[in-house]
């Protein structure tokens, strides 16, 4: 029977005795342990679910069309705390009675960091005022969260009665606020990280809220947390409390005042929308970059493209050859891998390979590694599970013009979290010309209107365009695109993809990339890539390679096994939270 561990999601082929109370070896941890052999996970027949003891990894029967499936904490009840934990809290001007007004308490919990239970700070999460998850602080800032429960957003209740709220990076920052009155605020449950997918099940909660006020920490990390937030909830709902010098919310409580942490939400900023942006809108950036330099993009892990190429959100991508190159081909390619190393969520208007499971074959052969036929059951529900959870369709058959595209982008940003959207191509959306106005006048304003979408929604865009007819013997290039020369002149990115024939005219595997276009030089340099079709699984690789058997066919959605790193024996428990 099939079960997947509420800590990777891999999916294990695992047989318990399903009459009786068992321990078995665990699939998750054991291949990783000096005690390769010891039987730390237990089968409960009653609830058909089994639990380690080593990793606290919890096993589901693994049912891919379900919802998924959560753990529920015990609630203990518990209210009392240690005085180390109040003596800790005291120093950061955070009294009992808050702690106790939000059930925060302490207990002993294994933590993986020491092997063995330590004091914990519990930091209940509730949702209709029930528990849903808990949040454990040790020691030397060691943190999980309750093994297989859900991830929601800390005191998420707060939205229920009011039209503004605080958001913040962590609990002891809303435990800040809340002291000085401020109830209606929030924390992420996982610090900085920029995955937000624990907002996709309660955006409608914020469509109420007419302003939310960003809390977040002053540094690098900090500023990409507040730029989701603020492309997932809405630039225009969004105020960004300025804690001058301090790292967080509760260092400037500390430094300065209850009355001047206040005050500085009084005199919280609204991001700009439009008009007249100052410096001062984006100091933190500017600091961060004179700190650290101009970001690198990011890049996908195949030299032969990583070379001339990074990515970057934001950014309009003007995509462009001859009809069926395997021009969208090397698109999924780009995308695949953007999806997996970044977690990059991605909608696509496709008209081209509808019906959508034409589609779905080849991003399934790309992520598994093999062409799509009756393959083995656990690798399909691999497979299924990561393109249903990160790839999204807009197919309005009713309204295929690119504003609907536009706005269906929009929704997913908010509702999924979509960072990169795929246009292909340009000629299959329902182009309507206004009285008056040329072919170029339009596609300028098309451009625009899709250039403004990737900057304010901090979306990377693929736009897949036909070249008009081309004489034979004459090269393709962002200028052969039919229509006007803006395809050249407002993208971000340009590359032409070229495939190669042979003496009698043929296309082969081998193909180049012409990277033509790029309005920042640190994105990248021109040049051309030159490329080979791994016919197995849609892949793309070096030309260099050569050897087919050294081709890229490996399963990618099988994470690699990583060693515990267990603290030495002789840590300092002692240390503070």
């Amino acid at each position: 029977m099939k079960y997947q561990s509420s800590n990777t999601k891999q999916i294990f082929n695992l047989t318990f005795d399903l009459g009786v109370k068992k321990r078995y070896q665990c699939p998750e941890c054991s291949g990783s342990r000096k005690k390769v052999k010891a039987k730390d996970l237990e089968f409960y027949p009653d609830t058909k679910r089994a639990f380690c003891f080593h990793c606290e990894t919890t096993f589901f029967e693994y049912k891919p069309y379900d919802k998924k499936q959560y753990t529920i904490p015990e609630w203990k009840n518990i209210t009392e705390l240690s005085d180390k934990a109040v003596k800790w809290f005291n120093g950061r001007k955070i009294s009992q009675k808050t702690l106790n007004k939000m059930k925060i308490y302490t207990d002993m919990v294994m933590m993986p960091q020491f092997g063995k239970s330590v004091e914990v700070i519990c930091f209940p999460y509730f949702l209709d005022e029930k528990i849903v998850n808990i949040k454990y602080r040790g020691p030397i800032k060691s943190f999980k969260m309750h093994s297989g429960s859900e991830l929601i957003m800390w005191n998420l209740d707060c939205l229920k009665n009011c039209d503004e709220v605080i958001i913040c990076e962590g609990e002891i920052d809303a435990l800040t606020y809340i002291e000085l009155g401020c109830e209606n605020v929030m924390s992420v449950p996982n610090g900085a990280s920029t995955n937000l997918e624990y907002l996709n099940d309660y955006i409608d909660l914020f469509k109420p809220v007419k302003k939310i006020y960003l809390s977040v920490d002053n540094d690098s990390k900090g500023i990409e947390l507040r730029d989701e937030l603020i492309r997932r909830l809405g630039v225009e709902k969004c105020y960004l409390i300025n804690l001058k010098e301090c790292k967080d919310a509760n260092e400037f409580y500390c430094q300065y005042s209850g009355l001047e942490l206040q005050d500085a939400v009084k005199s919280a900023k609204q991001v700009p929308v439009k008009g007249i942006v100052k410096p001062d809108n984006f100091y933190a950036e500017i600091m961060d970059m004179a700190e650290n330099g101009i970001p690198d993009g990011l890049k996908i892990d195949n030299y032969e493209i990583d070379r001339y190429i990074t990515w970057e959100l934001g950014r309009l991508a003007i995509v462009t050859g001859e009809p069926n190159s395997g021009k969208s081909e090397f698109v999924d390619y780009i995308v695949c891998r953007l999806n997996l190393l970044y977690g990059w969520k991605a909608a696509y208007f496709t008209p081209e390979n509808y019906p959508l499971k034409y589609h779905y074959a080849k991003l399934f052969e790309k992520f598994i590694g093999k062409q799509f036929k009756k393959n083995d059951s656990v690798e399909m529900d691999m497979a299924f599970e990561r393109i249903n959870d990160n790839f999204s369709y807009i197919m309005n058959e009713d309204d295929l013009t690119p504003d609907t595209v536009i706005n269906s982008a929009k929704y997913l940003v908010a509702k999924e979290g979509i960072k990169i959207l795929v246009i292909d191509p340009y000629n299959k959306l329902d182009h309507q010309f206004e009285k008056g106005i040329s072919e170029t006048q339009y596609i300028s304003k098309l451009l625009d209107k899709l250039s403004n979408f990737c900057k304010f929604y901090n979306v990377l865009t693929f736009l897949i365009a036909h070249p008009a007819k081309v004489k034979q013997g004459e090269s393709i290039n962002l200028y052969s695109i039919s229509g006007s020369a803006h395809f050249y002149n407002k993208s971000d990115y340009g590359f032409t993809f070229v495939r190669q024939k042979n003496d009698d005219n043929v296309m082969t595997n081998e193909s180049q990339v012409h990277w033509q276009k790029f309005r920042f030089k640190h994105l990248g340099s021109h040049g051309i890539s030159n490329v080979v079709y791994n016919y197995k699984n849609g892949r793309f690789e070096d030309l260099k390679t050569g050897d087919v058997d050294k081709w890229d066919n490996k399963n990618w959605l099988v994470p690699e096994v990583k060693k515990i790193e267990w603290y030495e024996k002789d840590t300092n428990e002692e240390a503070p939270f």
